[in-house]
């Protein structure tokens, strides 16, 4: 973008020049604090020159300024002048860079002129608000692989869960049918006989002796 405006300079103060394009561009307009980048500034005039001093840069404001370089290309069309301003914000919100400039005599129309460049605006933001589309972007891959991840390993280890429970289930066993003791046989005058029999080897008394006679004489 170039604009040409009249100026009330003397001429002899000023170069003839063919001024054909004044412009002003930033490599990033969208970014946050600490964030280096460049705005730079092309001239190109008909003339072959070795330098153009009359261009003036605009106010970087309160952006800290890293680096300035400026570059003079000749060729059969002109001469191409480019000037690099490395850049950092220090602070968050809009900044308007003002346009750069250069008087000279216009030679088109012979009257002292001043071009100007055009304006140029970028954005600050704080640091922990600016996520460039691909960190969003694979953040989203991520969460959604963790996600799958996730519901595999609970199919799996439901799966086993399952697997376990149904190798470790009892085995019912039937209750055992409870059986009656046999009755013991009735006692007979020939088993008196042998308790008392025994009783009187165990202790040959009188009390045992007529036991046993009293069982022998039944």
């Amino acid at each position: 973008m170039l604009v040409a405006l009249a100026i009330g300079a003397p001429a002899l103060a000023l170069r003839r020049l063919h001024v054909v394009a004044l412009s002003m561009r930033a490599d990033r307009t969208q970014l946050r604090i600490g964030q280096v980048f460049h705005l730079a500034i092309h001239v190109h005039v008909s003339e072959g020159v070795a330098a153009l001093d009359e261009l003036v840069i605009p106010d970087v404001g309160t952006m800290q300024l890293e680096g300035d370089e400026r570059h003079v290309t000749t060729s059969a069309s002109g001469t191409d002048v480019v000037e690099t301003l490395t850049l950092e914000p220090t602070q968050s919100g809009t900044f308007t860079f003002n346009p750069a400039y250069l008087d000279a005599v216009d030679a088109n129309t012979g009257k002292p002129s001043r071009f100007r460049a055009n304006p140029v605006r970028v954005v600050v933001e704080p640091p922990d608000t600016v996520i460039s589309d691909t960190v969003r972007s694979l953040t989203r891959v991520l969460t959604g692989v963790a996600l799958a991840a996730f519901a595999v390993l609970a199919g799996v280890v439901a799966f086993f869960s399952f697997l376990r429970r149904r190798r470790r289930a009892p085995v019912a066993v039937p209750a055992a049918v409870p059986v009656a003791a046999p009755a013991a046989p009735p006692r007979t005058p020939r088993d008196d006989v042998a308790d008392a029999l025994r009783a009187y080897r165990t202790s040959p008394a009188n009390g045992s002796l007529m036991r046993l006679r009293g069982t022998l004489f039944v």
